[in-house]
């Protein structure tokens, strides 16, 4: 049986899953020695980090906006604990931001194309002849009327 959530549970699950995977990304790009490679890193990084944070998101909408929302607090965050402040830090998290969401969106229009599939190939859901109720293509009795069903 397929698990149906929420899509909001799924949003704010990507949006928590990259506030905290950018902010480890973002860590470990102090660690690089020259800005153009820390640069180069994080695009690819972050691109990595919204993949991994979309998985929760059904839709795929809410995962690039999760995605975004979620990476632009932790870039905002770790770029205040361990970078210098300059007139770039809004820009440079906007813009690694995107490539976040990008990834999260990438995640989550896959598994909505895998959910469509799972749905189609699901068993269909047939009626009760006595009392007109939707029950499952397996089930014996109806759980209205507990008339038994045809098999």
């Amino acid at each position: 049986m397929v698990n149906v959530r929420n899509p909001v549970s799924g949003f704010a699950l990507t949006a928590v899953a990259a506030a905290i995977l950018s902010g480890i990304v973002t860590f470990v790009g102090t660690l690089i020695p020259y800005m153009e490679f820390r640069l180069f890193y994080l695009g690819f990084a972050l691109f990595a980090a919204g993949v991994l944070a979309g998985r929760p998101s059904f839709v795929g909408f809410s995962g690039f906006a999760g995605g975004y929302i979620g990476s632009f607090f932790g870039l905002l965050v770790a770029q205040l604990l361990f970078w210098s402040y300059n007139q770039w830090l809004y820009p440079m998290a906007i813009a690694f931001s995107l490539a976040t969401g990008l990834g999260s969106w990438v995640t989550a229009k896959s598994r909505s194309r895998h959910l469509d599939r799972v749905l189609q190939a699901a068993p269909k859901l047939r009626r009760c002849p006595r009392c007109g109720a939707k029950v499952g293509a397996n089930a014996r009795k109806c759980w209205d009327c507990h008339a038994a069903l045809p098999m």
